[in-house]
């Protein structure tokens, strides 16, 4: 008897836990992963990616619990130029035939004041994971016209591209290289509950 109350209580904690858990997915069509990486040293080329999905699990109201998980397709890289986005999607950069699924999994996240938040993930690249820290605020929270709950986060990262091999470049005859190894990376992302 003793073990059927234990077991019991135990289903109860579980499922109470599971239900607590709000699920969020990004609404695509009002978000966006942008990024902007130096060019000739003093100029700056950006780009976007135009294929992704991801989602978030919060049992918090705040977020401050969340569980976030992202998939960018490197081969919808978009810089405005198909030559340059050709050779993005090559093995000198992100080798998108063979690798083609960028991916962030949070595995940590901290208050840093109200509505901001550190997320510390894997950023996946390549086969390569390192990890990468998001400053992340949440914008606000609100019903859109078709009576779903809406969640706004903007979220900013700086990662050195060479760390996960895409390391092409060319040295310029007045120094320095071609290409910046520091890209800046921006998520302006719209999230749907349910």
């Amino acid at each position: 008897m003793k073990k059927a109350v234990k077991l019991f209580i135990a289903i109860l904690i579980v499922s109470a836990v599971s239900f607590g858990q709000n699920k969020w997915k990004i609404e695509k069509s009002h978000s966006n992963i942008n990024f902007t990486v130096a060019h000739l040293i003093v100029s700056e080329v950006t780009g976007k990616f135009k294929e992704f999905s991801g989602t978030i699990e919060s049992g918090k109201e705040d977020f401050s619990d969340m569980k976030l998980d992202i998939a960018i397709k490197s081969n919808s890289i978009d810089t405005d130029d198909p030559k340059r986005d050709g050779h993005l999607k090559s093995p000198d950069f992100f080798n998108a035939g063979v690798d083609s699924i960028v991916t962030f999994k949070s595995t940590k996240i901290e208050k840093a004041g109200d509505g901001k938040y550190k997320v510390t993930g894997d950023l996946t690249m390549r086969g390569v994971t390192k990890q990468v820290v998001l400053d992340t605020q949440l914008k606000g929270k609100t019903k859109n016209p078709w009576g779903q709950t809406v969640a706004i986060f903007k979220s900013n990262t700086t990662i050195d591209r060479t760390a996960w091999g895409l390391k092409w470049n060319k040295g310029l005859e007045t120094g320095g290289l071609l290409v910046g190894e520091s890209v800046d990376l921006t998520f302006n992302v719209e999230l749907v509950q349910g």
